[in-house]
C-alpha cells in the first residue's frame, strides 16, 4: 500500500487542526494502534489523540460539538477507504 494508513490519517488531521487553531506550534497528534481481526474482515484501530493549546481546545470542540463531529466524519470516511477504524479523542483542558 505504500505509507502506513496512520500516517495518511495523522497528515489529514493535521492539515485540518492547523487550519482551525491559533496556535500551530502547539497541535501534538498521538496514534496508538489496537489490531483488528482479519478473518472478520476487519482491519485495526487506530485511536487518535489530538492535543491543542488550552485556548484552542473549544475551536476544535465546536458549538455543540459541531466541528468535532465533522473531524471524526471527515477521519472515518478517510479510515475506511484505507480499510481501517479510528477514533478520535480531544481532551477537554477545562481545569488548566
Amino acid at each position: 500500500m505504500g505509507r502506513h494508513a496512520a500516517d495518511i490519517l495523522v497528515e489529514l488531521l493535521l492539515a485540518m487542526v492547523m487550519a482551525l487553531v491559533d496556535n500551530e506550534e502547539a497541535i501534538h497528534i498521538a496514534h496508538t494502534e489496537a489490531a483488528g481481526d482479519p478473518d472478520k474482515g476487519i482491519g485495526p484501530t487506530f485511536l487518535f489523540v489530538v492535543d491543542v493549546d488550552k485556548d484552542d481546545v473549544g475551536k476544535l470542540i465546536g458549538r455543540s460539538g459541531k466541528t468535532a463531529g465533522a473531524l471524526r466524519h471527515i477521519l472515518g470516511a478517510s479510515s475506511r477507504k484505507l480499510g481501517v477504524r479510528s477514533i478520535l479523542n480531544i481532551p477537554d483542558k477545562k481545569g488548566e
